[in-house]
Parts: C-alpha cells; structure tokens; sequence
C-alpha cells in the first residue's frame, strides 16, 4: 500500500515524524509556457502534547522531507522548509495531554528564499552560464547548478540584478527553454535542457491498465488558451527585441524577457516559440493516479521533472513530458498523484534516432 513518510532535519541526521495524519504538496509547474515558483507542501499532525512540551523542531527554518513508500521502496517527493506553522487546540485537554490538537506545518521549497532575495542592483557580468552561477553563489550564497546538456558553457549576456535572485532563475530557464529541479536529492537548484529524464523508467499509463501499463483514475484534456500564439516577441535584457508572426493582425502575442547573448540568438528562439505555438490543438494537460492501484513509486515532481511518459487513453497513445504533480493522502495509505504533462507537439526539438523526437520533418533543430 502507498504511503507517505515525513522527515525533519535540524543538522543532525533525519527524524521521522509520527502522528502524521495527512500529507499534500504541490511540485514544478503547471504547462511549458508557466514561470516556476517555490514547490509547496502542508503536513497535518496530531500534537497531543505540544501545548505541555512543544517541539522544538516545529518551527521555520527547519528542513523537511516528504518521501512516498511502496513494494519496499522509498522515494522522495519534497524536500525544503518550514515557512509557518499554525496549532489548533481543542477539547479536552487533561494531564498535559490534548488529544484532538492539531498542529499544520506549511513548508516551501528552496526556491522560496531565491525569490524573496534581492539582488539589490548587483551587475552580474556577461559569461558562460555555469559561471554566472558561481557569481550567484558568491554574491549572494545560493547553490545553483547547471546539469551538464544544459548548457553551461553557453554564453549569456550581462544583466543587472534589480528584481530578485528568484526572477534571474526564471530569466535563465526561459533563455535556454529549460527546466528547474528546485531543492531535489539536496538543497539547492539546478537548471536542465527540455528532455533531461529520457523514457519513464517506471512504466506508462493507460485507462485500462493493460500491456503492463499503470492505471489512472481520469484524465483532463485542454486546449491550453495561453499557449496558442500568432506572435512572439522576444526580449533580450542586452539586445534589440526579436518579433515574428504568422498571418495576419489582429495578433495573440506571446511577449518574453531573456538573456540571450545576441540578437541572431533571440531571433531563433522567436522563430522557435512561434513554430511551436502557432497552432491550438487539444491536448493532455493532466491525469490523476490512485498509487494503490499501480506497481510502481513514483518520484514524479521532485527528480523527474522532464521524463517522458506515454499516456494511451481509448486506444490512442499520447507522448506527454511531466511538468509537474500534486501529491496527497495519508501515511496509512491511498495516496493520489496527479501529473502535469505538455505533449510531444510542444517539445517539437530534434534528438538523433528517438521514435517521438527524431522524426524529419515534424521536429526542430536547436536554435
């Protein structure tokens, strides 16, 4: 049976923490096009003895981990901190002992304190990538990394820093059409390219469960108004902007800052954006799991952000990339998942003999 386990960490090794009653979090993002914010979670505990003999770990600041189990394996799902933390007390209360007390810890992920951070102006100089995130980390303290078929020697223009640490991540996700693993096996945040996880490892999805496929509960298709496109226009912090279209006016414009390091750059990126957003289609947008119901764990949202996934729904197969999950449910088991996927038509890039991504004619080229 699927359940949730839930760790502190004050600097010296995990603590399980028991009296859990019920676990949600929220991981990556929603569609392709989406910023990332701080991936989210709310852990719900019965504290008997809190009002008597609080505990001292309950407070902001402290690191928490929330990993699923099932068939004997145990794989994280969230990781980052305490951001509040709300009691509710109730009756009775005797010998020290308040039995229906109920203590919520509401946590964030490492990107949390990016985004509140302030870059206060700071003029981070053109260079490669992987050096710029060293400049972050000297600056200002933050582990960012940059996975190595990302790009990290590719070159970025100089910004200035007046917005937030969190802001510049974005900056540089949407420069490189990229991914955030945010706060993943450790603290911190690295940057990756679009297809980074290859083919789920864990097995697809079918309505059927059939062929030794995972079954899902239901599934949501949308034609995703917000990415259907006419026009792009692309802004480089450093260079003049870069705008294409199709038809004819009026146009749905599709407006973007980025740090490309030149405006041939910028152009091919437009060209890019447009190629894949000038056409609505309905689409897979998301499908729900009952972990109960299939025979594997998942690590979906926190380190597999990026895998592509095959979700056949009455007889049609989809190849879809997971761009975030919700979990929820309880330690004792029937924990839900629900996926967030873009499909293969928007992740039209080309990679070398792959069924999906390979194929002349329908996928791009790099820009």
């Amino acid at each position: 049976m699927a359940r949730f386990k839930v760790y502190y960490n004050l600097g010296a090794g995990e603590v399980e923490i028991t009296n859990v009653l019920q676990v949600s979090c929220n991981i990556g993002r929603r569609s392709p096009l989406d910023a990332y914010r701080a991936n989210t979670a709310a852990v719900e505990i019965r504290y008997p003895s809190g009002y008597a003999s609080p505990n001292a770990a309950y407070v902001p600041g402290t690191e928490i981990r929330i990993t699923t189990v099932q068939n004997a394996t145990e794989r994280q799902v969230f990781r980052g901190e305490i951001a509040d933390v709300e009691v509710t007390y109730g009756k009775p209360y005797a010998s020290s002992t308040g039995p229906a007390d109920i203590l919520t810890l509401t946590c964030e992920s490492y990107f949390a304190t990016m985004a509140r951070a302030q870059g206060n102006g700071y003029a981070l100089a053109a260079n490669t990538l992987a050096n710029q995130c060293n400049s972050i980390f000297s600056n200002f303290g933050f582990l960012v990394g940059v996975e190595s078929t990302f790009g990290g020697t590719t070159q970025f223009a100089a910004t200035t820093l007046n917005s937030t640490i969190g802001d510049w991540a974005n900056l540089v996700a949407l420069t490189m059409n990229g991914r955030i693993q945010d706060a993943g096996p450790t603290f911190g945040l690295t940057f990756f390219n679009q297809y980074w996880k290859g083919t789920n490892v864990y097995g697809d999805f079918s309505d059927t469960g059939a062929g030794g496929t995972n079954p899902y509960t239901e599934i949501t298709f949308d034609s995703l108004a917000d990415n259907y496109y006419t026009q792009v226009a692309v802004d480089p912090e450093s260079f003049a902007e870069q705008r294409v279209q199709t038809g004819a006016a009026p146009y749905r414009t599709y407006k973007v800052n980025t740090l490309n390091a030149s405006t041939g750059q910028a152009l091919d990126y437009a060209n890019y954006l447009l190629s894949t957003y000038q056409t609505p289609a309905l689409a897979i947008s998301s499908f729900r799991v009952f972990l109960d119901d299939t025979a594997f764990n998942p690590t979906f949202g926190c380190t597999d952000i990026g895998t592509q996934v095959a979700v056949t729904f009455r007889g049609t197969t989809y190849q879809c990339i997971i761009e975030g999950a919700a979990f929820s449910g309880t330690p004792q088991g029937g924990v839900y998942a629900t996926y967030y996927v873009s499909g293969a038509d928007l992740n039209n890039y080309l990679l070398l003999n792959n069924a999906v991504y390979g194929r002349l004619d329908f996928n791009k080229l790099g820009y």
